[in-house]
């Protein structure tokens, strides 16, 4: 908690002094590239790096943007389990892998000297990779043998956003920012296949999907931290 309190005090702190500084000190006026990251003051990790953002500001009212994220986890769930005099040691395990790629380009309007709002178009791309694997005792033996049952499927989404923006400059090339947008988003589920793993043999089965479409508004829950540079 004192880290937060910490953190919005230097943030405060950079507002007040930075009152005395040109107009000019504050927004891009061309050439400047930045970085931004998701800023959540009151969650447990206040910065979050799991979704990067580039921009490149060609002009003072246009901005090319890039997205970018990478989310992975492995999730192991240990079990024991009695065979007769005996305890068989279990594990199953979740994992997944997803990336991200949004491409952008933003129209600023001169709003104020610190405010820059702007309007947008967004393009979206992200694959998801999941697998899944059950390890379960083999009934059909006394000896304690097991077999494993493996799940994997996934999807791949594409869509299109419009996005409507600000960004507020609190200090020299600081700002922070909120987003919301209206677009679509087309999931393709992948194919389902499940194999089960039993003594030299197996077999897979595969549950065939489809897709979805989505269309309407969203919002970025958190508050946008970019930097200049």
């Amino acid at each position: 908690m004192k880290k937060k309190v910490l953190l919005v005090a230097a943030i405060a702190a950079g507002i007040f002094t930075s009152n005395e500084l040109n107009a000019q000190d504050f927004k891009p006026a061309g050439g400047e590239k930045n970085i931004e990251v998701n800023f959540t003051p009151l969650s447990g990790s206040p910065i979050g790096m799991n979704n990067l953002r580039f921009r490149y500001f060609a002009s003072s009212d246009i901005a090319y943007r890039l997205g970018f994220s990478v989310t992975s986890s492995s999730e192991p769930t240990p079990s024991e389990v009695p065979d007769g005099t005996t305890t068989v040691e279990l594990e199953d395990k979740s994992s997944s892998f997803g990336i991200s790629i949004n491409p952008g380009i933003e129209k600023h309007f001169e709003g104020t000297d610190r405010l820059s709002p702007y309007v947008g178009a967004v393009l979206n791309f992200s694959m998801l990779n999941t697998k899944d694997i059950d390890q379960q005792l083999d009934p059909s033996t006394t000896t304690g043998d097991t077999y494993e049952s493996e799940t994997t499927g996934g999807s791949t989404t594409f869509g299109l956003n419009l996005v409507l923006g600000a960004d507020w400059y609190f200090s020299k090339h600081i700002y922070m920012g909120t987003e919301v947008g209206f677009g679509f988003q087309s999931i393709s589920e992948k194919d389902t296949e499940t194999t089960n793993s039993t003594g030299p043999g197996t077999d897979t089965a595969t549950q065939l999907n489809g897709s979805t479409f989505n269309l309407g508004p969203n919002v970025n829950g958190a508050i946008r931290l970019g930097f200049l540079f």
